[in-house]
């Protein structure tokens, strides 16, 4: 036994990862090695548990995740001088070419490039047997696109219709449906195609005109797909189709589409109940419906008044009532009306809609009446009230009216938890928080078969030259092959690349959440602390901030051009700099963070050091949240977050205190547990929101 003790114990001790890890357990291992024996067996069992615990960190930091090498970077630089000049290497330069860089994953790029930059008919047996070697891929996807595109402008209807795959690009689509009636096809098993692509909201490409005529002419277009067509123009769709397609009505139907028209440029129009005569009812409830849940955000109480008269008028169904009482409900709950109650009651009794019920909850918790807080969530149905949230508010209210065990028991629940009423629930009980790391443990045979995906090879080198959106597109396609085992371990090779992004979402997909530090891993860690303490602001915080709004995605791009890693819009940087700050600028990692932190910084200022405040300013504008403020007296911070008006605000704030709360608990971590490691939360919970700042 104790021979194969002292072998466990060299194995372990002399292994370079555990040298490298593992210094004073190390340090305690070797003085074992020499002493008495009797003291050797006494520690040893102990001593390796505390070594097996230890195996799965090693396990998965031990593995060689990096495919550079100097041959590659070689390669690397030749391709980078090849791509220059393919658009003139004609067949046997490229076969060159390609041959000289031997194995480099982006050769296939280097092909597609030169295929798709001048695409010939002489091409075909190229083009057939490159979408044929790389199927599916990001690369194939775009050549095949570019070659289907280039067939139809030269109607070659053969070939097109024998490399057509189903598209939701509306232009390959109709010509496939063309080629098909040109070369014989039963016109009359299109029907189905061609109504769908009719039947869309908005102007369809010209490719389609000449099969929607034939459609037509076949007295395939029926009146109520034309109203359908033009509820979708109004209902999200370009309204300025309408107008077409009233011509496309008989005349006694006419005014419906003038209906639809008036309501979507101006909700108001539904006021005028007398442009609703009841001929067609079913579809003047639907206009009456859609008018309705838009006018309540526009003006309140011509929407009340409005919605009376219709009541008397208009047979809505059970599905429009619903969702007419739960859009004023939630107004009428956001504005704090008079009349809030009423329709909350109304709108909970009929509508599923979970939002109903959590904003009749939010109502209750800004009058502070816990009783009838109690009562909602008691009395609600299990399947609107499961979330988290609503255990913390029940214990809330227990605790208000002095049930002290019965909101224990409810905060020990949820305290069990990692995330926003976790938190809250273990700074009220006093407690520490529960982070529940548990890395995920990978095989090394995942791992190297992982490594070994061509997609992945190339996913890397693209990375490597900066490319970062085709690098995204490889690696999600590599990982659409894979089973779960696999996906996790290209969720800890990304990490391992410090690919965080990548690594974050592949654990959110899968499901495994609970490997704490690498979905929450301090990226980017000089900068950000280096900033963040010069602004005078927590690095948690910071952290906290970067991670919900790119994930460490230093790339990133929203809708709304915020950009970089903190997600910093152009004209802000212009503000706080001073100066023209370019988009590209801020897309580099050091000026991005520099600059979120001095707004970071401004919105402190601005709010009176309230953190939680200028995080929801950092989200929504501090002159909205400004208008947030409660009117009458100060707030409880947990209350105030749940009022936050809007929803993608309100789940931002409680994100960002909980992603902050685990980032403080890395950043100070010493080996103890206390109940001040909940500091963050502890804080919250102590936060008032004033009247006024």
């Amino acid at each position: 036994m104790l021979k194969a003790g002292f072998k466990f114990i060299d194995l372990m001790v002399f292994s370079p990862d555990f040298l490298s890890n593992h210094k004073p357990l190390l340090d305690t291992l070797k003085y074992l090695r020499n002493v008495s024996i009797p003291l050797c067996l006494l520690m040893l069992a102990p001593l390796a548990k505390a070594i097996t615990a230890e195996q799965t960190h090693l396990a998965n930091t031990s593995f060689q995740y990096n495919l550079d090498s100097p041959e590659r970077e070689k390669q690397r630089a030749q391709f980078l001088r090849l791509e220059k000049s393919v658009w003139k290497m004609d067949s046997q330069d490229l076969a060159e070419a390609a041959q000289s860089l031997g194995d480099y994953p982006l050769v296939p790029y280097l092909l597609a490039r030169k295929l798709g930059d001048n695409i010939r008919l002489n091409d075909e047996a190229q083009i057939s047997a490159f979408l044929t070697r790389y199927a599916d891929t990001p690369l194939a996807n775009k050549l095949h696109s570019k070659w289907l595109k280039y067939l139809a402008r030269k109607n070659e209807a053969k070939k097109f219709i024998h490399y057509y795959t189903p598209s939701r690009d509306a232009k390959l689509a109709c010509s496939f449906l063309s080629f098909q009636i040109s070369q014989g096809v039963d016109e009359t098993q299109l029907y189905s195609a061609i109504a769908d692509l009719w039947t869309v909201g908005r102007s369809q490409p010209k490719e389609c005109d000449s099969i929607f005529k034939r459609w037509q002419k076949a007295g395939q277009l029926s009146e109520d797909l034309v109203l359908l067509r033009i509820k979708k123009a109004a209902d999200g769709g370009s309204h300025t189709l309408i107008p077409y397609l009233k011509g496309l009505l008989d005349d006694d139907k006419k005014y419906l589409a003038d209906l639809w028209h008036k309501t979507r440029r101006d909700p108001a129009s539904v006021a005028k109940t007398s442009l609703f005569p009841s001929k067609y009812p079913l579809v003047e409830a639907e206009i009456m419906h859609y008018g309705l849940s838009r006018l309540i955000w526009r003006n309140t109480e011509l929407a009340l008044k409005t919605l009376k008269k219709a009541e008397q008028k208009v047979i809505f169904t059970n599905a429009q009532k619903s969702r007419v009482y739960g859009q004023f409900a939630i107004k009428l709950a956001i504005d704090d009306h008079q009349k809030a109650s009423e329709y909350l009651l109304k709108a909970d009794a009929i509508s599923d809609d979970t939002a109903v019920t959590r904003w009749h909850l939010a109502h209750l918790l800004k009058q502070q009446d816990w009783a009838r807080v109690i009562l909602l969530i008691e009395n609600s149905p299990a399947q609107k009230v499961s979330e988290n949230a609503y255990s913390y508010w029940l214990a809330r209210a227990y605790e208000h009216l002095g049930r002290q065990n019965e909101a224990k028991v409810l905060y020990q629940q949820l305290a069990e938890e990692r995330h926003y009423y976790g938190f809250l629930a273990s700074a009220r009980l006093g407690q520490a928080h529960q982070l529940e790391n548990a890395p995920v443990s990978v095989s090394e045979q995942s791992v190297q078969a992982v490594l070994a995906l061509p997609e992945t090879q190339r996913a890397f080198e693209l990375r490597k030259l900066e490319r970062f959106h085709e690098a995204r597109l490889e690696w999600r396609h590599a990982q659409r092959q894979l089973d779960q085992a696999d996906k996790l371990a290209a969720a800890v090779i990304s990490s391992a690349w410090e690919w965080h992004d990548q690594s974050i979402f592949t654990f959110s997909r899968e499901g495994y959440l609970d490997d704490v530090k690498r979905r929450f891993p301090t990226a980017f860690e000089d900068i950000i602390v280096k900033e963040a303490l010069k602004n005078k602001i927590e690095p948690e915080w910071a952290f906290a901030i970067a991670r919900r709004e790119s994930s460490f995605m230093p790339d990133a791009v929203s809708p709304a051009n915020a950009r970089g890693l903190m997600q910093v819009l152009p004209s802000t940087a212009k503000y706080l700099e001073k100066r023209r700050i370019t988009a590209r600028q801020l897309l580099d990692a050091n000026t991005n963070v520099k600059i979120g932190n001095k707004y970071l910084r401004y919105l402190m200022n601005k709010l009176n050091n309230n953190s939680i405040l200028a995080t929801a300013s950092y989200n929504a504008g501090w002159r909205r949240v400004k208008q947030w403020l409660p009117e009458n007296e100060a707030l409880e911070a947990d209350i105030w977050v749940e009022l936050i008006p809007y929803k993608e605000t309100r789940n931002y704030v409680k994100a960002v205190m909980a992603y902050k709360q685990i980032y403080h608990s890395q950043l100070n971590e010493d080996g103890t547990v206390t109940a001040n490691s909940s500091k963050v939360f502890n804080d919250l919970i102590h936060t008032d929101i004033p009247v006024s700042l």
